[in-house]
């Protein structure tokens, strides 16, 4: 850095802590990851977020959870940290787009990630931890999500999942409270971390076949609340030690940890993976630190859910459902069925036209997209058409008898005398 540029970074901190000190303004300047890069950012919230995350970790059934602000198991740390760099610039076959996963430790020092960087430098998408169990939430996941939101990318909570503490349904409901999934076609699904338990035996001291059980009710639970079937993210290794294997989640979405020079061998089941997390070293513009990178695979086609729609009838309805793939540049095929009655959607899955008025009534629209290579998927949402919204008559009121002028004749008709 040169001598101008650091001296008015310093000066920058300056201020900010002379104002934080003095408890005086309303915004501060925080320092972004990365390169230096500062945003504004209210010191009140800034003091909040700094407080929440500096508060000691939580001790639940008499074990202190210190890895709440990390974005995975130390184990999975120690293994990744062999892994791939993030500075090859081909992507490998079957691969599209990075993304990245942050957590609480992204922020060291209460500084913010710079989002309009992460996306400038052509990451796509985010998974940001929301939780861990049913006792921590990242004070830092609130600002990201909407951040990265901002910044154009296509986003996500996860949940660090501690099966020994409490039940997959509890957790799920607690996952997609904190994680405050909405259905906008920019939401990803929920991600399920489910791998090496931090704090004691690989397994959580469960079965192969409470495990499957605990993974089926966490997801049954996502499903119902959100619509869609969670992400799983987890290691061939831990699941075949931990679920003995199974193929229950197959149709769920993978999202692998292997930092090797392939994502094989994928856990039983899954013939293919949606993302592939290949490091955690890599250097991302706009994060302070290290990260993991994921690739999105070209080999699924995943839509994202644009939220339940209500209309009235002679609307006029532009909607784009999105996905993955198209950010990747890899062309699909879309078509729908169950659309109300005046809309059509295109080949590159642009819903148009205006809302028939002899269409009321609920639809549930099923949109399926296909690649030139034989992938499909498909996501499904509510469209209810109103009937159109009338103004209503006006009240009609009485003129008014016209008031006599001073000078106009007499209302009785008499006349001045002569």
């Amino acid at each position: 850095m040169s001598r101008a540029p650091r001296k008015r970074v310093i000066g920058l901190i300056a201020v900010a802590n002379v104002l934080a000190s003095a408890g005086g303004g309303v915004a501060a300047v925080a320092m972004s990851g990365g390169n230096g890069a500062a945003q504004a950012f209210g010191i009140a919230e800034t003091r909040e977020l700094m407080a929440a995350a500096a508060k000691p970790p939580p001790v639940v059934d008499g074990v202190r959870r210190y890895n709440v602000g990390s974005a995975h198991s130390p184990q999975l740390s120690d293994a990744r940290s062999g892994g791939q760099t993030a500075a090859a610039s081909a992507l490998p076959g079957g691969a599209a787009v990075r993304g990245i996963d942050v957590a609480s430790w992204e922020h060291p020092r209460g500084a913010l990630i710079n989002w309009t960087q992460v996306a400038r430098a052509g990451y796509k998408f985010a998974f940001i931890k929301a939780s861990e169990g049913n006792y921590y939430a990242n004070p830092y996941y609130a600002t990201d999500l909407s951040q990265a939101k901002a910044a154009g990318l296509y986003v996500t909570g996860y949940h660090f999942a501690v099966p020994n503490v409490s039940s997959g349904a509890t957790q799920a409901d607690y996952a997609v409270r904190q994680a405050r999934y909405t259905a906008d076609g920019r939401t990803m699904p929920l991600a399920l971390d489910i791998e090496y338990n931090p704090y004691g035996g690989t397994c959580y001291g469960l079965t192969a076949a409470r495990m499957v059980g605990w993974i089926s009710a966490f997801a049954a639970e996502v499903r119902r609340l959100t619509g869609q079937p969670p992400i799983i993210y987890s290691t061939a290794d831990w699941w075949r030690s931990c679920t003995g294997d199974t193929r229950v989640f197959d149709s769920d979405p993978l999202w692998i940890a292997a930092p090797r020079a392939t994502p094989a061998p994928l856990p039983s089941g899954w013939q293919d993976w949606t993302f592939w997390q290949y490091t955690s070293t890599a250097l991302v513009p706009g994060i302070s630190g290290r990260v993991d990178v994921s690739y999105f695979g070209l080999a699924m086609v995943r839509l994202l859910d644009p939220g339940a729609q209500r209309n009235a009838a002679g609307t006029a309805i532009r909607l784009q459902v999105r996905s993955l793939n198209a950010a990747a540049g890899q062309p699909l095929a879309f078509a729908a069925a169950d659309l109300p009655r005046g809309l059509s959607i295109s080949a590159s899955g642009l819903i148009t036209g205006t809302m028939s008025a002899s269409g009321t009534g609920g639809y549930t629209v099923t949109v399926i997209a296909g690649t030139p290579s034989g992938g499909t998927g498909s996501v499904s949402f509510t469209w209810a058409v109103t009937s159109p919204a009338t103004s209503p008559s006006p009240t009609h009121r009485p003129t008014p008898p016209a008031r006599p002028s001073p000078h106009s004749a007499s209302p009785t008709g008499s006349t001045s005398p002569g």
